[in-house]
């Protein structure tokens, strides 16, 4: 990809480096030019972070063939006492396979819970330790830190090290790039996400996801929303209606999810 933060970095010195020799050959260009560079190199890099499908940093899947008219659920920030097993119930009663990538400090006295997302057939996937606002301005090393006590934790509980991850808030820098590097995860990302954490009413979060419903969508959702369970069963219910399979995520991606031991 060329317009990524590589080349992106690469031309920006490059162009900075061109005007550094006009200079010395006698141009002239006024000092603030520098400041407008760098500011645009800047908010692009940025920007561009906050877009985790966009491939800047790192190219990451974010939905499976478009031309299958097949979708995948995917949930974050769990597991909840009370609402991750609601959930689970209306998967079990549809029959339905998802991926949960859990919060670490949300494991501790939820173990049973995480260890019925494994039994009933579900994945499992990292999604942090603390989801901090400030995570994304940690350096490698101590975004590293965090994950590996995420796996460890996960590992004690279901005997299974997960390989998959989602970044808190699907954003990715070339510090999360270069912690998810080190433990080897597969970073996924989403198509279709409804917000339901948010305080929008359930019929709103509803026609959201019926709008933008296209095949190959893995759909974001949170096992930590407080709609989110009141709605889940017509969201299935509607996808199988409109013509679409629900699979778990590894097959529509064609991905390993977790390693025994």
């Amino acid at each position: 990809m060329m317009f990524s933060f590589r080349y992106t970095t690469l031309y920006f010195f490059i162009l900075l480096f061109s005007l550094n020799i006009l200079m010395i050959a006698g141009a002239k260009f006024p000092w603030f030019l520098y400041l407008i560079l760098l500011f645009v190199y800047l908010f692009i890099s940025v920007f561009l972070s906050f877009f985790i499908c966009s491939g800047f940093h790192m190219k990451v899947p974010c939905h499976g063939a478009r031309n299958i008219r097949s979708v995948s659920l995917t949930f974050d920030d769990g597991p909840d006492p009370v609402r991750t097993p609601l959930i689970l119930d209306i998967l079990a009663e549809e029959k339905v396979k998802a991926t949960f990538f859990c919060k670490g400090k949300n494991l501790d006295g939820n173990e049973e819970i995480v260890r019925r997302i494994v039994r009933e057939g579900h994945r499992i996937g990292g999604h942090s330790y603390f989801h901090s606002d400030w995570f994304d301005f940690y350096p490698a090393r101590k975004m590293i830190a965090e994950l590996s006590l995420t796996d460890e934790k996960i590992f004690s509980i279901t005997g299974l090290r997960p390989r998959l991850f989602r970044p808190p808030y699907g954003v990715i820098n070339p510090m999360v790039k270069k912690a998810v590097a080190a433990m080897k995860y597969e970073v996924i990302g989403f198509s279709n996400r409804l917000w339901d954490t948010t305080s929008r009413p359930p019929e709103k979060l509803l026609a959201r996801f019926r709008k933008q419903l296209r095949p190959g969508d893995i759909i974001l959702l949170h096992d930590t929303g407080r709609h989110t369970s009141g709605i889940l069963k017509k969201i299935i219910l509607h996808a199988r209606s409109d013509g679409y399979s629900i699979i778990p995520l590894d097959e529509m991606l064609n991905l390993s999810v977790n390693d025994a031991s």
